[in-house]
């Protein structure tokens, strides 16, 4: 549990928070509009902004691995964001909240299982916590969809409305794929023709010859750019990173050809997102532009990272659009290993009981509103702190508690709250014959982890994926849930870490005795989880070579950043008068001012 003081100080930061938000219809109401920004910017013209993936700040910044260029070379040339956060689990969530400010939604925090646009509406209630979400039309944690429909705005149609030029670059982009489906059909990118009228199941995953991902780009989840293809869907905003005629080289060789704003996706190998390749690094194209003596192995992880920066950043500073006073922001997704107990052990290893909550409430989620540093964030709509009937978080918001494990060495000390491991149940369930998942109305996420036995069921079996849904027959006047409504659980069988199919009709099993399971729920009292501190670089003229920020950040403050950089409200009032869009619309949330533009003469940056 948190001390006494901890939760005192989380508590008061809350109630701040919550009465920052019923502050906005006042706001808004008055029919005042406030002035634009609170940051001191500089005259920035032009930004790069490239995405690297799964890394917390334990593993990138801190000498822990080999890959000297990100965390040594680039930060004496710039600033280093020391508490940087992601948003959520696993990745796709990431890309929504930089592009749009909208919070974590069940299918948005499992990648996508269907790429299809969404149903729901728009909550436009400014007393509401949750105002400019789009709430999805189901109960929370169902899947509804991975594309938010053209109601959802994005920065990049921000910037349009700004006539701000802009490009998304991907490593990979419209490579032929090897053993299986397209990644990229549509001109955004995405995985399939149309999301609104014909689903695709898997949007897909790295092979050998197309090592792009589209849960990694944000330009296909959107209906607001898909559906205007002749402006933002097009072969001159969305292209091949490395293509010798429309690539990022090719635009950089002159200030007219270069986008006022780059985004810069890598491939799943450049990326450091798979620590095996499934291409060599050759893949995507290296040898159609000058590099000497290109790489050719399949090691990746942050090593091919490395190798992917130091081609790429220096030319981008040898441009003449980056000498004009240019950005550069590298920064993570998400990562989340400060505080495990299996296989990725870091800085706070051997921490156990109130020091453990602690930690985990420190390296999980983060933002600074008003001034003040606190170590949490909105939920939305779509990822609340869904409870069972004993009052424990059944799912603790964006997160989902990913890579949080039990320390096996104190098994009566459950993360967040206290009591022994579960023993060895009997479960009355049903599955079919070829079928990876298993109904079970008593399963519940801190089952995840655990061994399953019994007939049907594949050997080496534990237990995966669990879905706890709220049975909409049995919600109060159909109106909400409450802690006693049915629920429908359901969990993935996997062998391996990977899903396994029942070899025969299954009706009951057992689940092993839990001594160090994965994924522990914190109790209905600790902070929800985030994406975890990832660090961030930013390199200008206008930032001190070698300086650190130890400020809170999130993707909703960089989005905030973004917004105020290019001066979006001049066309895109956004939800606060200011321009801002989702949750970067927070008021008090801080986007970077002079504690990272720490270079910037008074007579030169703007207010």
């Amino acid at each position: 549990m948190l001390s006494g003081h901890k939760l005192a100080t989380l508590a008061m930061a809350l109630a701040t928070v919550l009465l920052l938000f019923t502050g906005i219809p006042s706001v808004l109401a008055s029919g005042s509009q406030p002035s634009r920004g609170e940051a001191s910017l500089p005259p920035i013209k032009h930004v790069w902004f490239i995405i690297l993936e799964n890394k917390s700040y334990d593993a990138t910044f801190t000498g822990l691995n080999n890959n000297t260029y990100l965390w040594k070379t680039l930060p004496s040339q710039g600033t280093l964001l020391t508490n940087y956060y992601g948003t959520g689990h696993y990745s796709l969530d990431n890309y929504i909240a930089l592009a749009s400010g909208q919070a974590p939604e069940a299918d948005t925090q499992e990648d996508c299982p269907t790429y299809e646009t969404m149903s729901g509406s728009m909550i436009t209630d400014r007393s509401s916590p949750n105002y400019g979400q789009f709430k999805a039309a189901g109960a929370p944690y169902s899947n509804e969809g991975c594309v938010y429909p053209a109601s959802v705005p994005t920065l990049f149609n921000q910037l349009d409305a700004a006539g701000v030029s802009w490009k998304g670059y991907a490593q990979d982009l419209g490579n032929p794929d090897t053993g299986s489906a397209p990644h990229d059909v549509n001109a955004c990118g995405g995985p399939g023709a149309n999301p609104d009228t014909a689903p695709v199941a898997n949007p897909g995953s790295a092979n050998a010859t197309d090592q792009y991902v589209p849960k990694h780009f944000p330009f296909p989840w959107f209906d607001s750019l898909l559906d205007n293809g002749t402006v933002d869907c097009n072969p001159a905003r969305i292209a091949n990173l490395l293509s010798p005629t429309s690539g990022l080289y090719h635009d950089l060789q002159s200030v007219a050809t270069t986008p006022e704003f780059s985004w810069i996706t890598p491939n799943n190998c450049s990326d450091a997102h798979d620590a095996v390749c499934h291409g060599n690094n050759l893949s995507g194209g290296w040898a159609n532009v000058t590099t000497p003596n290109p790489p050719v192995n399949y090691t990746g992880g942050l090593y091919a990272s490395d190798l992917f920066l130091e081609h790429v950043v220096p030319e981008i500073e040898a441009s003449p659009a980056f000498k004009q006073g240019g950005l550069i922001d590298i920064a993570f997704d998400e990562g989340f290993p400060a505080f495990t107990f299996t296989a990725n052990s870091f800085n706070n290893s051997t921490a156990v009981s109130a020091t453990a909550a602690t930690s985990i409430a420190s390296d999980s989620a983060a933002e600074n509103i008003n001034g003040h540093n606190i170590y949490f964030e909105p939920t939305g709509p779509n990822t609340p702190l869904l409870k069972d009937p004993s009052g424990n978080q059944l799912y603790p918001g964006p997160g989902d508690n990913a890579y949080v494990d039990r320390n096996p060495a104190t098994p009566g000390i459950i993360m967040g709250g206290a009591g022994s491991p579960p023993t060895a149940r009997i479960d009355a369930v049903s599955a079919d014959a070829g079928s990876t998942y298993v109904n079970d109305q008593s399963i519940v996420a801190t089952d995840i982890g655990r061994t399953v036995t019994g007939a049907g069921i594949p050997a080496g079996a534990t237990v995966g994926i669990v879905d706890d849904t709220p049975d909409v027959a049995t919600m109060p006047n159909g109106a909400g849930c409450s802690n006693t409504c049915a629920t429908h659980g359901i969990f993935e069988l996997f062998v391996n870490g990977l899903p396994a199919a029942a070899t025969a009709p299954v009706r009951s099993i057992t689940l092993g005795a839990e001594t160090s399971a994965t994924d522990p729920l914190f109790d209905a009292t600790d902070p929800t989880t985030g994406g975890g501190d990832v660090g961030s670089v930013l390199i200008s003229p206008y930032i001190k070579p070698g300086s650190t920020d130890a400020t809170f950040y999130n993707h909703y403050s960089w989005l905030r950043t973004m917004e105020d950089l290019f001066n979006v409200a001049k066309a895109s009032p956004g939800l606060d008068g200011l321009g801002h869009i989702g949750l970067a619309a927070q008021p008090g949330l801080k986007p970077f001012g002079t504690d990272v533009f720490n270079n910037c003469p008074e007579n030169v940056c703007r207010h």
